[in-house]
């Protein structure tokens, strides 16, 4: 019998590169603004692809630059699948599929 885990991972690094462009300058009202706008418009991706694996069985943790989101019952494909009928881009994640071989008695 073999067990799997698949395992979503959303990266929060983009946010951090975005705020790079702005810090060390003399940013005008309009750049934190647009700023601003485009950190709203990344994290609403995040939380709209969060409530989608949520409602499928994910189990959604976070640490430090990443969140994950875990399940033993959707795999790989299925999670590819079910972001991309939701609008969710391949560049947007990463899934990784882990398979653990379970011995028992036959």
């Amino acid at each position: 019998m073999v067990d799997y885990t698949t395992r979503v991972i959303i990266s929060l690094k983009d946010m951090e590169q975005l705020k790079k462009q702005i810090v060390g300058t003399a940013p005008t009202p309009e750049d934190l603004r647009s700023y601003g706008k485009t950190i709203a418009m990344a994290t609403d991706r995040i939380a709209g692809m969060i409530e989608v694996l949520s409602a499928n069985g994910f189990r959604v943790t976070a640490k430090k630059d990443y969140i994950y989101a875990d399940s033993e019952t959707v795999e790989a494909a299925a999670a590819r699948r079910l972001l991309a009928e939701h609008g969710f881009a391949d560049r947007e994640y990463q899934i990784y599929l882990e398979y653990r071989r379970q011995w028992g008695v036959m």
